[in-house]
């Protein structure tokens, strides 16, 4: 036998069980090996020339810090070997696991990943095995080194100056990566997202040169393989004379889903120590913990800064001492959806991201902060541009706008944008308030023929009630989630008979900033025109029922009513009817305790739903009114077509009574009315005792307003309520 041609003594029982399912999985094997990091052999089954294989890879490199890949050698008798590298996390080589097959015609390049990729159910557990195996000193010093390098990592990263967000964080985390893994030049590259960020600390250009000229190369490298990449000084600058020698540890920046979007890469002059194998362990880390900073400042699609990006960055600018202006534009791509319905979401993405590339020098001043904040809208910062000279900016965006050629040549896509500019100024909430203007102004360039840059102006009455329900839609979101909206109650006062119980309207009120209680009725008007009532509705139904319910057996023996107001919203919505009667079942409250309060007008313009949503409710007990009574049209058609309680008489009518016949004229007529189908009346804003009384000669049966009592909060009245009960019923006692 030839000396070159060894048969392995013995085999340890691993290797054993995984040659014999390498040989399952490949009927042609003639050969199995398994070297160790050294690259020795710990188990062979067949005939293989062991020292050539071992030589081979040495050239390679594979014993020393060299990229690793499965790779194929011809041996004798046409026989061919793959070697297969094992690898730990930071690059280490762990092993080599080798199969020898017949030499086949036509085998290809790609032929050793697919046999390595055949065999990566086997490959993992002979992995996880060598590395398991490691002697115990070594795993304790590597696992020492790592943990110390964690360290390091989380308090750096906990340190950093600024928010997550801030473009800042990159530099300083690559400043700080540079001294730790102790480099003298490096480099984040990212190029989707325009990102290129340098730290040199070598004095001298070379290493930058040396980036330059090899930056592609680690590029694609990171594309194609996703690992690391070292070179120890023995390949970069041999066989290209133009390129600086120099040593390179270069790790992939990779997002969650593992796709690659960039390179942090290291450099350091040949006289340095080598990259070991702590230096690839944190480099690895470093590169992820960049790509989650990447990816919460960036928009994914188009590079730019994110609105919560862009928040941050804007607070970071110097304070307005200097004077300058500063301006927000606010883009609309026109027609978006017609794009994409056209001619598919892929070409809308390309228009999205060309339209993106214009936000830049030189359109662009230094400075400028631009930000995709939704699909096809767009904001930018003008540091330094009162509005008028922002909306020459936006009017040379909207003439580069128009003139890209996006899809094919016979239906091609006409660009266009709108803008909407407003100033920016120092204040709470400025940029806030600076976006939510600019958005206005933007609307309003589409309303009047799109393709258009509109300014702010505090003057426009339109954008004004926009601007000011924009600010109030916010206020009372945010009274939700801080729960600063309250419950308030009036008194329902009977005026015929002193002896009737009467009853309480549930009315909403809102804590203010300063803890002052308002009413929210500007809050309300914009909530009703951004659609918002049926969640105003639901939150005062459930917190009403939830306060009512400990007191039901009170109420019962009272006789005393709750009225509680339901918006022209919330009658058409099903989803809100259920879960208003499911709340109305669980709350168990008397028959007639709960009566439920819809406006004419609301009544009218739904009113087939209305007279479900009243029948429904008359079924569980619950009694409706028709609020703001006399101001709709057919007054008399809507009492004979619902199944109502109780009339309120709006308040326009009672506040002149005393003085204005029509008035009395008017609410006499709908007394006269109400009788007729046997309806309570309630007069509204009864405000003086003069109108008290003329409302109660005309007949009407209660009164509502401040002559009687001012709105309180619902917890004390029925705390009150409650004491006034016990007392009653203690008295009764002793009488008995």
């Amino acid at each position: 036998m030839d000396r070159a041609q060894q048969r392995a003594p013995a085999a340890d029982a691993m290797f054993v069980s995984y040659a014999q399912l390498a040989h399952n999985l490949f009927d042609d094997l003639t050969a199995v090996c398994l070297l160790d990091g050294a690259l020795h052999c710990r188990g062979q089954d067949g005939t293989l020339e062991l020292e050539g294989i071992q030589k081979s890879l040495r050239s390679a490199g594979w014993d020393g810090s060299t990229p690793r890949a499965p790779v194929a050698l011809p041996q004798r008798h046409e026989q061919c070997l793959t070697a297969i590298p094992l690898e730990h996390t930071d690059g280490t080589l762990l092993g080599v696991f080798c199969i020898q097959q017949p030499q086949s015609e036509g085998a290809s390049a790609q032929q050793p990943a697919q046999i390595a990729g055949r065999l990566k159910p086997l490959l993992d557990c002979v992995q996880r095995e060598l590395a398991a195996a490691q002697p115990a000193r070594e795993r304790i010093n590597t696992l020492t080194e790592r943990s110390a390098e964690l360290e390091w990592l989380f308090k750096v990263t906990s340190n950093l100056k600024g928010a997550s967000d801030d473009h800042r964080v990159l530099e300083e985390l690559l400043a700080a990566s540079v001294e730790r893994l102790q480099s003298a030049f490096g480099v984040l590259i990212v190029p989707d997202k325009r990102i290129r960020i340098e730290h040199d600390t070598s004095g001298s250009s070379t290493l930058g040169e040396a980036c330059l000229q090899t930056q592609q190369h680690l590029i694609t490298w990171a594309q194609r393989q996703n690992r690391p990449l070292v070179i120890n000084g023995k390949g970069v600058g041999r066989n290209a004379p133009d390129v600086a020698r120099c040593k390179i540890l270069s790790v992939p920046v990779v997002r969650d889903n593992g796709r690659v979007i960039g390179v942090l890469a290291f450099f350091n002059p040949p006289s340095a120590a080598d990259y070991a194998r702590r230096h690839i362990f944190l480099a690895r880390h470093l590169g992820r913990q960049t790509a989650a900073i990447v990816e919460t400042q960036f928009d994914l699609m188009t590079g730019l800064h994110t609105r919560d990006s862009l928040e941050q960055m804007y607070g970071r600018l110097p304070a307005e001492s200097d004077g300058l202006d500063r301006s927000v534009i606010y883009i609309d791509v026109d027609h978006m959806s017609v794009v994409n319905e056209l001619h598919g979401f892929e070409l809308g993405n390309e228009l999205i991201v060309r339209i993106a590339d214009l936000m830049a020098p030189p359109l662009l001043a230094e400075g400028a902060l631009a930000a995709r904040i939704a699909g096809d809208r767009f904001a930018i910062i003008l540091p330094g541009a009162d509005p008028r000279a922002a909306a020459l900016i936006a009017e040379q965006l909207q003439n580069a706008a128009s003139q890209l050629v996006i899809g094919p040549a016979q239906a091609a896509v006409d660009v266009s944008i709108s803008c909407g500019v407003a100033a920016l100024v120092a204040m709470p909430q400025g940029l806030a308030r600076a976006l939510a203007a600019a958005e206005l102004a933007c609307k309003s360039a589409k309303k009047h023929g799109r393709n258009r840059v509109e300014l702010y102006a505090c003057e426009d009455q339109s954008m004004m009630r926009r601007h000011e329900d924009v600010v109030a839609v916010g206020q009372l979101r945010t009274a939700f989630k801080t729960d600063r909206l309250l419950l308030y109650a009036q008194r329902i006062v009977p005026l015929q008979k002193s002896d009737l119980p009467g009853g309480y309207e549930i009315l909403l009120r809102l804590r203010g900033p300063d803890d002052r209680i308002i009413a929210p009725g500007a809050l309300i008007n914009a909530a009703q025109r951004y659609q918002l009532l049926p969640s105003v509705d639901r939150w005062v139904g459930e917190r009403a029922l939830q306060m009512l319910t400990p007191y039901r057996s009170m109420l019962k023996s009272r006789g005393i009513s709750v009225s509680i107001n339901v918006s022209g919203q919330s009658i058409g919505d099903e989803a809100f009817i259920g879960r208003f009667t499911d709340q109305l079942q669980a709350a168990n409250l008397p028959h007639g305790c709960i009566m439920v309060e819809i406006t004419e007008q609301a009544a009218v313009t739904n009113l087939a739903r209305a007279s479900d949503m009243i029948h429904r409710l008359n079924a569980m007990g619950c009694r409706l009114a028709l609020d703001d009574f006399g101001t709709g049209q057919n007054s008399l058609t809507n009492l004979k077509s619902l199944e109502i309680a109780r009339v309120k008489i709006d308040g326009s009518f009672v506040r002149d009574i005393v003085t204005n016949k029509r008035s009395q004229v008017t609410v006499r007529a709908i007394v006269e009315l109400a009788k007729g189908f046997s309806i309570d009346t309630v007069a509204e804003f009864v405000e003086t005792k003069e109108v008290a009384d003329a409302v109660r000669k005309l007949g009407v049966d209660y009164a509502q307003g401040y002559a009687f009592s001012k709105p309180e909060p619902l917890g004390e009245i029925l705390e009150s309520l409650n004491r006034d009960e016990s007392r009653r019923m203690h008295k009764l006692f002793l009488e008995l």
